[in-house]
C-alpha cells in the first residue's frame, strides 16, 4: 500500500476530515486529496511528520517501512516478539469491542 492510501485509510479509520488534516499539516485540503490519490509523490518531511502526528501513527508507517502504527510501534526494543504479539492481540481485542 502506498503513502496516499495509508493516509486516507488511517484518516477514515479515526474519522478525521481532509480539512482537519490539512489544517494540522499546514497545507490545503486539495493537497491532502492529491497526496491520497498519489498525484503528489514527494511529500516534504515536515509535512509528513505533521500528518503522521495528526493521524497518531509514525512517519515510517505512512512510508510503508513499518507495518505497526499503534502503540506497539512506539515501544522500546527490549520487548520480545511474543510480548509484541500479545500487544497486537490486545489491540485487536479492544477494537473488536467498538460498537
Amino acid at each position: 500500500m502506498d503513502v496516499g492510501k495509508r493516509i486516507k485509510q488511517r484518516r477514515k479509520e479515526i474519522k478525521i476530515s481532509a480539512e482537519d488534516l490539512a489544517e494540522a499539516a499546514e497545507v490545503s485540503p486539495s493537497t491532502i486529496y492529491r497526496y491520497e490519490k498519489g498525484d503528489i509523490e514527494n511529500m516534504p518531511t515536515p509535512v509528513l511528520d505533521k500528518i503522521a502526528r495528526k493521524l497518531r501513527v509514525s512517519p515510517s508507517y505512512l512510508m510503508g517501512w513499518d507495518e505497526d502504527y499503534t502503540i506497539a510501534a512506539h515501544i522500546d526494543d527490549d520487548v520480545t516478539e511474543e510480548e509484541m504479539q500479545d500487544i497486537r492481540d490486545y489491540i485487536k481485542y479492544i477494537k473488536s469491542k467498538r460498537s
